[in-house]
């Protein structure tokens, strides 16, 4: 019986960044670049090989302290733009329970108003 071994072929950063994420692909790519392993990003950020592995893995339960430190570390900055505004819909009378102020026009749900 024989066994065929197939050789897995580096996947382009595009496809990397499909299957796990921007923020993991851009992370990868840039320790590759500095020629730094997961061990050795995690002990100049402070933080465990794990969550370098889990972070570049595409799992993003990390600390914001944790990031900044890493994106630090590879000389990069985490920007965050406002871009386009998701639409909200939530009830006048959940709106004034919780004294949210919403602007006018917003297209509110008006059906359980008291």
């Amino acid at each position: 019986m024989s066994v065929a071994l197939q050789r897995r072929s580096r996947a382009s950063a595009a496809a990397v960044a499909r299957e796990r994420g921007r923020l993991a692909a851009v992370v990868a790519a840039r320790r590759n670049e500095l020629g730094l392993t997961q061990v050795e990003l995690g002990d100049l950020a402070g933080v465990s090989y794990r969550i370098v592995h889990n972070l570049e893995a595409g799992r993003t339960e990390i600390s914001l302290e944790r990031l900044l430190a890493i994106l630090d570390t590879l000389g990069l900055r985490l920007v965050l733009d406002r871009g386009a505004a998701s639409v909200v819909v939530i009830s006048n009378a959940v709106a004034h329970q919780y004294a949210i102020d919403l602007p006018d026009g917003v297209g509110n749900d008006t059906s359980d108003e008291s």
